[in-house]
């Protein structure tokens, strides 16, 4: 699943491909752990990848939509 973000600082997008576990985290509906789902969904992709999402990208889409 690729998860599609834009920087705010230079209006670049950028797909990050997510792993099984990252996957489970964005899709999670749940209004109880959502908030929790998308901050472990975040620090996955920093510890991977070394991007901070929070406060530098805007999520566009995720898995296309």
């Amino acid at each position: 699943m690729i998860l599609t973000v834009t920087c705010l600082a230079t209006n670049i997008p950028l797909d990050i491909e997510l792993d099984l576990v990252e996957q489970a985290w964005a899709t999670d509906n749940n209004p109880k752990t959502i908030n929790e789902s998308w901050y472990k969904l975040c620090e996955s992709v920093k510890e991977r990848t070394g991007l901070e999402i929070e406060g530098n990208f805007e999520l566009e889409t995720l898995g296309g939509r």
